[in-house]
């Protein structure tokens, strides 16, 4: 593999960074072909007893002012804490430096709180805050002046966003039925927007799917199946019509889904009300974040189709449409305890249904297979991966990353205070990678999707990450710890480790079998631990060392292997030996190695490469050593 371990902290993070949003946005008023709109999202937003909400608006004060006439945000709901009167509105949700700001670019629908505290048939502190875009959705067809009204709709570019009243009931006096004026006028605005070939996307406050959360802290766990009287029917017309996305709110965490279908698997229990993961169904994100107190997940089971969750940060989704394809990123607030303001705690790419594109530079579509089963990632035919392409990445020790040849620079890792960035992983694909740290924050960009990251309580005093390796599907990845232990994530399979075992040196490197049903371990020692289908072809443990070795590296047959020390040396088992640095003077000590064609490349502390292969040297930063020891390099291709 590719790096040296630098232990810093004992903290351990929670990072689920990045997707680098590409392509320039440039879409005017309505559709330009090719162009390209951003969507801010989040409910439950300005709560008296929080900050939150100004923090959040901060960051989506920096989407606008990247493109004001191309960005636009969503207010899902609950905008004003108690009670949604006008006077909390404009106290709250008015006050500078929140949501208010860019009112003039929001498109709000109500939520619960809005009709008061109690839910009565008023929103009309809502209303009257809200009148200017109320009233300007009102002429464009919608029902949005009355309380029993607020549902409208409007377009970007190809995309049609339809806002909906989830506060159904007998309180309100809204109906929830399907020959209800709600969903009357659904089925007529989705026949516009379907002959006029749009991608849809519906919002509103509440979610039809959910995993059991505290739900505002009275100790009644909500289940999953509560929200399915109220909006089942709109899911079905909407599914119909073939939308993409449903946004909600309500409960005060993320959540990102597969695509659902409300309809039940065979031998369900009819009181389940979960539904399925269906390829034809749309993709839910729940973005109760806006500000108001956050709900945990409790210890039951996710949701059927649950993907991602986050529930101890507020943050926004920014949702980033294009032609054929959409990109989400959930960022975090940066409030006290969380992460840095921005970081991206989730991200991802899927394609629409209408004319599907491809997304990312590597051709991959997130796509779903029915019954129970979660996203796949699949390569499709004709993207943008160049077979001859060549180069390869660096990563330093406070996560910036270094690209050299065709290898493409997604983006730098933000890390925690107190951590140190470890290893750089590519996808498999060549179009993303991940960046891990000691304390097993993991930092996704380009189609690299997170997968997850050690809690506070797995890693054991003064354990620490040290190198992660992905699977060849791309869905999940392995995690390898200084004390030998193996954590998998995504569809990563445990094979061993040597958890609990005395080692003579820590674990500092690993490396995946071609066949991804094994894996290398190797200790500063020199010691090899194989599981899986791994081969033990020797090592240096128990041998004299002038340094420690620091990587492993299969040999491109797959049969044997090589280990590199700090000094350069190379230690060649049943693999041809292509020389080494061992005896040659170094400006700094090696820290990675990485297999390169037909031989390995070396790096050092300073950004220096030293290539033993037939393969052409692409740079360094020999001449420009970094401002933090390079800990990892890694190939593209």
């Amino acid at each position: 593999m590719r790096k040296r371990w630098t232990g810093l902290a004992t903290s351990v993070v929670l990072i689920a960074s990045a997707l680098a949003v590409q392509g320039t946005i440039a879409a005017k008023a309505n559709h330009v072909p090719g162009g390209s709109w951003t969507l801010f999202a989040a409910g439950d937003i300005a709560d008296p007893d929080s900050g939150s909400d100004e923090l959040n608006a901060a960051l989506i004060k920096q989407g606008i002012a990247a493109d004001p006439d191309h960005t636009r945000v969503l207010m899902l709901g609950d905008g004003a804490y108690p009670d949604g009167s006008l006077a909390t509105y404009d106290r709250e949700y008015g006050k500078a430096g929140s949501w208010g700001d860019f009112r003039d670019k929001t498109y709000p629908v109500p939520g619960n709180h809005d009709y008061g505290t109690q839910m009565t048939s008023s929103n009309s502190g809502y209303r009257q805050y809200w009148n200017a875009r109320l009233a300007e959705m009102e002429a464009a067809g919608g029902n949005t002046m009355s309380d029993q009204g607020g549902w409208y709709s409007f377009d970007l570019g190809n995309w049609h966003v339809i806002a909906l009243n989830w506060a159904c009931g007998n309180t309100t006096q809204i109906s929830c039925k399907e020959d209800g004026p709600q969903a009357m006028w659904l089925d007529a605005d989705l026949a516009k927007a379907t002959t006029a070939g749009k991608h849809i996307i519906a919002m509103w406050h509440g979610a039809r799917f959910f995993s059991q959360n505290d739900n505002g802290g009275a100790g009644t766990p909500a289940g999953p199946s509560t929200d399915s009287g109220k909006t089942n029917i709109l899911w079905k017309k909407l599914q119909a019509a073939g939308a993409d996305i449903v946004l909600g709110a309500h409960h005060h965490n993320y959540e990102r889904f597969d695509r659902m279908s409300v309809e039940q698997p065979a031998g369900a229990p009819v009181e389940d009300k979960q539904g399925q993961v269906d390829p034809n169904g749309m993709r839910q994100f729940v973005v109760g974040t806006g500000g108001g107190g956050l709900h945990k997940f409790t210890s039951h089971p996710d949701a059927v189709g649950s993907q991602a969750r986050v529930d101890n940060s507020y943050g926004v989704l920014k949702l980033v449409l294009h032609e054929n394809t959409y990109e989400w990123q959930f960022l975090s607030s940066g409030s006290p305890g969380e992460q840095p303001a921005g970081t991206v705690l989730d991200s991802g790419c899927d394609s629409t249904h209408l004319n599907p594109g491809i997304c990312g530079a590597g051709g991959v579509t997130t796509t779903t297979q029915p019954g129970g089963g979660g996203s796949t990632t699949t390569t499709q035919p004709g993207g943008n991966v160049d077979p001859n392409r060549k180069g390869y990445w660096m990563v330093g020790a406070d996560g910036k990353v270094y690209a050299f040849g065709t290898a493409q620079k997604f983006g730098d890792a933000g890390l925690t205070p107190g951590t140190s960035a470890v290893d750089l992983e590519p996808t498999p694909t060549g179009g993303g990678y991940w960046v891990v740290d000691d304390a097993g924050g993991v930092a996704a960009f380009g189609d690299a999707v997170y997968r997850g990251s050690p809690d506070s309580l797995t890693l054991k005093g003064d354990e620490k990450v040290t190198s992660l390796s992905s699977t060849q599907t791309g869905k999940g990845y392995w995690m390898f710890t200084n004390k030998g232990r193996v954590l998998t994530f995504g569809d990563a399979t445990h094979f061993g480790d040597m958890a609990g075992k005395p080692l003579n040196a820590p674990v500092l490197d690993s490396i995946v079998t071609p066949s991804g049903k094994g894996y290398y371990m190797v200790a500063g020692d020199g010691g090899i631990f194989s599981f899986g289908d791994a081969k033990f072809y020797g090592s240096m443990g128990g041998k004299p060392l002038n340094k420690p070795v620091q990587s492993l590296v299969p040999d491109s047959d797959g049969v044997g292997y090589w280990l590199v020390a700090s000094d350069g040396g190379i230690f060649a088992f049943d693999a041809s030996f292509r020389g080494s640095m061992g005896g040659k003077p170094l400006n700094k000590p090696v820290t990675g190695m990485v297999r390169y064609a037909d031989g390995y490349l070396m790096v050092g502390e300073d950004g220096g490469i030293f290539n033993f292969s037939s393969q052409q040297f692409l740079g360094s930063l020999g001449s420009t050593p970094p401002s933090r020891p390079i800990v990892s390099v890694a190939a593209l291709g």
